[in-house]
């Protein structure tokens, strides 16, 4: 193998463990195509300096968890094991990113507002303003989505809630490592409105410019590499048997 080869392999042993796979094969193919993808992984993820690792890894699990695909998932698993990271710190991981992907659906009800209207039950309208006044006076903001899931169906604004309340109540991890994985989910989902939700959650709970650099960085990594990840077995049988 080339010196390039050698470099990178002796880096990845170091800092992984073990040379990912994908680039084990694209060496064997194509090495420029090898060093681009090594340093991606390095200039936008492994290699940043303003997040710690714990932290990029955790984002890394949770991306993965919420576009797929599941062996990318594992992949950052591994490494997370490999950092000690406690299996309770994972399960805040995963509750995370199905609470963010959870909020995610209720951006329909706009649409679905338009067709069937104002939830008219009796006492309803007026209990769905109180509800709204409580979220902004404990969270300083009602998001829009809450506002028309209160309008639409009251109870599904109370069952929102209630899953954001405990499903953001974490075990193991610090609130600013919560609302940094909350933001990179909803950021590589496009989910703008809790984007910015989380965002502002993040600032608030001391989260810098630069931190925040280091996570849009992470997620663009961890999103693009699912074009390498689902061609593995492309990758194996291009470079077949050497």
């Amino acid at each position: 193998m080339s010196q390039n080869y050698e470099r990178v392999k002796e880096f990845a042993e170091k800092s992984l463990g073990e040379i990912p796979q994908v680039i084990d094969l694209l060496f064997k193919i194509d090495e420029y195509a090898a060093m681009e993808q090594f340093n991606q992984n390095n200039l936008l993820y492994l290699g940043r300096s303003h997040l710690s690792l714990k932290t990029r890894v955790l984002i890394a699990i949770s991306v993965a968890l919420a576009n797929g695909p599941k062996e990318s998932a594992m992949i950052h698993y591994r490494l997370a094991r490999r950092f000690n990271i406690s299996p309770l710190e994972i399960l805040d991981v995963i509750r995370v990113t199905k609470m963010a992907l959870m909020s995610s659906t209720l951006d329909s009800l706009e649409p679905i507002l338009e067709t069937f209207g104002r939830d008219e039950d009796s006492g309803g309208v007026q209990e769905a303003k109180s509800l709204l006044l409580s979220l902004k006076k404990e969270t300083g903001i009602a998001p829009e989505r809450v506002e028309d899931a209160s309008i639409f169906s009251l109870a599904l604004a109370k069952e929102h809630l209630r899953e954001k309340k405990e499903m953001l109540k974490p075990g193991s991890l610090n609130m600013k490592d919560v609302f940094a994985i909350a933001f990179a989910v909803s950021a590589s989902i496009r989910d703008r409105e809790c984007e910015m939700i989380y965002l502002d959650q993040l600032r608030k709970n001391g989260g810098t410019k630069e931190e925040i650099e280091d996570i849009l960085t992470t997620v663009r990594f961890i999103v693009g590499n699912r074009a390498f990840v689902n061609s593995l077995d492309i990758l194996k049988d291009i470079a077949g048997p050497r």
